[in-house]
């Protein structure tokens, strides 16, 4: 076991190089289990409102145990409940939140901690919390000694600073990461809106496209409290799951909305793949993608379609909509009408303009 001064340099020195990538963040806790008798040890996330706890990295429990805690005894840990009264970043034992006599006969105790861990209490801190989530590192342990326990939580109070800098750090990076800013520009560069959000819905970043549209009344708003707002129902469901820790995806989400203009857009959801501590600390990530139906630039040309082919007002809009990519199943859900109509209308539409196929007709509006 390593001595609690050289412990804690050696600590924080892995905290940094898994920061920076010389190491990684398993590293850290393997070490930190190493500071106490039979340690295992544990970072986690707790959401008082959900009975389930989210323990994605460990050291020392196997993976039976982790699951048993997390779809269980989390609920019924005693110690959970008080954490939110203990100030964040005060290291602290067990026995100091919870009476040692109670815990002994709790059910968390007699058959996770003892009975299958095989330990005793728990040492721990709060690095970070936020309204009803907190994030722990916790180690459990064989020692029932006091004074020992009492000394590894001063070492966590040491340690707590350090990583409450390094999560900043992490969330701070990924939100600002490179390959985010090339999409952004590229999605402005074509006038489609990009909105990052994260955990229960709250939207972290977006374009100045995606401000445009919602300047211009597209059924979408950022509520005062930092929540993306769909008005479109099913788009709200599936949004609320992919933004939930049990939100997996197979495909991408697609649905048509209408703004206050009228006009049709093109509301896309994709989880994205995260980064395993990002995710961690800030739950998933989800791509909200808006476009509009009808091409602005076809738009503006408008006029000489109308007086140079005949097309009718209905015949552009269809148009339009198919050489921006959109499939003809995708404008009869926009403008409500059958796929028959949509179909008889891109036969007239192909005969006034002289091609006979969908890559004829984008080379020519596109001209």
């Amino acid at each position: 076991m390593l001595q609690s001064k050289d412990a804690s340099s050696e600590l924080i020195d892995l905290i940094y190089g898994s920061l920076f990538g010389e190491c990684d963040w398993q590293d850290f806790l393997d070490r930190v289990a190493q500071t106490s008798p039979n340690g295992k040890a544990a970072l986690h996330y707790h959401d008082l409102a959900s009975p389930v706890a989210h323990v994605p990295y460990v050291s020392g429990f196997s993976r039976t145990e982790v699951d048993q805690f997390s779809s269980h005894f989390a609920a019924v840990n005693p110690w959970i409940p008080r954490l939110s009264f203990v100030p964040v970043g005060q290291g602290v034992c067990g026995d100091e939140i919870f009476p040692r006599e109670d815990l002994l006969k709790s059910e968390f105790y007699n058959d996770w901690l003892k009975g299958q861990a095989q330990c005793e209490t728990s040492i721990g801190v709060s690095i970070i919390r936020e309204e009803t989530r907190t994030f722990v590192l916790s180690t459990c342990t064989s020692s029932a000694d006091p004074d020992f326990n009492k000394e590894a939580a001063g070492r966590y109070t040491i340690l707590a600073p350090h990583l409450k800098r390094a999560f900043d750090f992490i969330r701070k990076r990924d939100l600002l990461a490179p390959e985010r800013q090339t999409t952004q520009t590229l999605f402005d560069s074509i006038g489609v809106g990009l909105i990052y959000v994260s955990e229960h819905g709250r939207a972290r970043q977006w374009n100045k496209s995606a401000e445009a549209l919602m300047a211009a009344g597209f059924p979408m708003h950022v509520a005062p409290s930092g929540k993306l707002e769909l008005q479109c129902e099913k788009s709200t469901a599936v949004l609320d799951f992919l933004t939930s820790r049990k939100g997996v995806q197979t495909t991408p989400h697609t649905a048509i909305a209408k703004g206050k203009d009228k006009a049709s857009y093109r509301i896309t959801l994709l989880r994205l793949q995260s980064d395993a501590f990002t995710e961690f600390l800030e739950g998933p990530t989800v791509a909200v993608i808006v476009e509009p139906m009808v091409a602005t630039p076809l738009n503006e040309r408008r006029d000489f379609l109308m007086e140079a082919y005949k097309l009718t007002a209905t015949e552009i809009r269809i148009a339009s909509s198919i050489a921006s990519g959109h499939s003809p199943k995708e404008v009869a859900i926009a403008d409500h009408i059958s796929y028959e109509t949509v179909r008889t209308h891109l036969r007239n539409i192909y005969s006034k303009l002289g091609v006979n196929s969908r890559v004829g007709l984008v080379a020519l509006l596109m001209r």
